[in-house]
Parts: structure tokens; sequence; C-alpha cells
């Protein structure tokens, strides 16, 4: 059986206008991608459908967390995620250079559509660039106090013996 049956919106037969619907992804649906930079996570979509007689417009709104290393202290924090994408999706074939990311063709006949493929890419589009967040605001903040701790006593000392100090002499003998 597909993993991602759950994941295909039944597009044939559907009347035209707007629909709704949700998808939550975890852990398990991450499995199913190698080398997923996500591997643990909750993540929930709600998505609206426009069928239109050419077309039909997604709108993906994402909001959820995932575990992640934090970048600072590499203690395990949750990570927030939030972001919002649009798809559009062409009846037809794509024609030479016409084809976009954000544009997907299907054949007119298509009874459904899945979405799997675009939960998992916005979801990996949506993740930041530095893994950090404001966890001074947290009654119990997940950090790594041992390495915080080293952190600011290396940025607070400084050594008066070392090789730059020297290199800047040799700079201002003439």
């Amino acid at each position: 059986m597909n993993a991602f049956v759950a994941y295909s919106i039944p597009i044939k037969g559907l009347k035209i206008g707007i629909h709704h619907y949700t998808f939550t992804i975890d852990s398990a649906f991450f499995s199913h991608f190698e080398d997923a930079p996500i591997t643990e996570g909750d993540i929930r979509f709600g998505l609206q459908l426009d069928k239109r007689p050419d077309m039909l417009i997604l709108d993906f709104d994402l909001e959820g967390s995932i575990k992640a290393e934090c970048d600072r202290c590499t203690a395990t924090i949750d990570m927030p995620l939030q972001d919002s994408r649009e798809l559009i999706v062409k009846y037809g074939e794509a024609e030479g250079d016409d084809e976009d990311d954000e544009v997907v063709f299907i054949h007119r006949e298509a009874s459904e559509f899945n979405v799997a493929k675009y939960l998992y890419e916005f979801s990996v589009l949506a993740l930041p660039i530095t893994n950090t967040y404001d966890c001074q605001n947290d009654p119990n903040p997940p950090c790594n106090f041992e390495i915080l701790k080293y952190l600011n006593n290396e940025a607070g000392e400084q050594n008066p013996d070392s090789v730059w100090d020297a290199l800047k002499d040799l700079g201002n003998k003439n």
C-alpha cells in the first residue's frame, strides 16, 4: 500500500469553488524521504483548494515544530515553523520553458492529486537558516548551560600573550 495515499485529494467530480483540507505530518512521514533534513516533527497544514475550470490553486499554511540541534548550545530543541505557500496546478502538458516551480501540470483526466511531495518540500523550505530561537522567555529553557558557560567564558577572557598581539607589535615597529 502506498504510504502517501492519505495525502491524495480527489479532484475528479469535485465541484468548482473553494474546498478546505487539513493534513498532519510527523516523524513517520519524514522517514519515507531519504536524507531528509527533518527527521522528527509535528507539522499541521491547512490547505485551501480553489478549483477552477482550467486550474487548481492550492494555498498551504503550515504551523508546527521540529526537533533540531541548537546551533548555539547543541541542545535538542523544538524549533517552531510557520510558513505559507501557493501552488498552481494546471491541466495539460508543460510547454517547453513555461514550466515554473510554482506551476505543476497534470492530465485533465487525473482523478486525484497527491500533495505529499509538496508537504515535504514546503516543510523543508520553512526551515530557518540557523537553528536557534528566543528561549529566554521559556519557563524551562532546553539550553545546554555547560556549553553556554564555556562560550561566555571564552568570549569574556582576553589572552594578553596571544600570537595576534605579537603580530600587531611587528606592524608598529618602523
